[in-house]
């Protein structure tokens, strides 16, 4: 009963907007009286408060189905790779049929949750990617390292980025291809400077 509650709501969520979508509406989405859905949640707000964290999980375990790598069994291409792979963009491509939500939700946040859901993103992009850039530098792929404090200014901006894409296209037909390609081209921009401050040597991706 809870699930098929919060499908629903989900759902009203997306047709009517948070401020529209009422008890009742959701109630006669789901096919149960108001005071029925009372018996899993005390109102709209905790059952948008659970899909926002629904959302926050799922785009979690994306983050570390992307970084659950062991760096040190890599082959040196295998790394250059992951450079130039824009992790960012596999983030924003899949989430992206689902942006419509994440409108609502960033939108209609208290912020709370929003700021223990991007402290947990970024604690997890740091991590990864101190050890990713230490272990370029290691082999001599790269001239120089990354210091955290860098690091994390680097992944805020990425996901400030996507969030102000969300939070600002209004999504009525989707993200529109001026929001993307701005986006596109500021995680080139932040990629080609990584490249050149990092001494990357790009020809590594054709070397056998």
């Amino acid at each position: 009963m809870r699930d098929n509650i919060l499908e629903n709501a989900l759902q009203v969520f997306l047709e009517y907007g948070y401020e529209n979508a009422s008890m009742r509406k959701i109630a006669a989405r789901a096919g149960i009286t108001p005071g029925a859905i009372y018996k899993h949640f005390s109102g709209k707000e905790e059952m948008f408060q659970v899909i926002f964290e629904n959302c926050g999980q799922e785009l979690l375990k994306l983050t570390d189905s992307m970084l659950c790598q062991n760096l040190q069994e890599l082959s040196d291409k295998q790394l250059i790779q992951i450079f130039y792979s824009r992790m960012s963009v596999k983030t924003f491509e899949t989430l992206e049929s689902k942006f419509a939500l994440y409108h609502i939700l960033l939108n209609n946040d208290t912020g709370r949750y929003m700021s223990r859901l991007k402290d947990e993103y970024i604690g997890k992009c740091i991590g990864f990617l101190k050890e990713f850039y230490d272990e370029l530098y290691k082999r001599g792929l790269a001239k120089k390292t990354l210091s955290l404090q860098t690091i994390r200014l680097l992944s805020l901006t990425e996901f400030s980025s996507i969030c102000e894409i969300i939070m600002k296209n209004p999504m009525t037909e989707g993200i529109t291809e001026e929001f993307k390609q701005a986006f596109m081209e500021e995680m080139n921009i932040i990629l080609y400077g990584l490249e050149v401050e990092l001494g990357i040597d790009r020809g590594l991706l054709t070397e056998e």
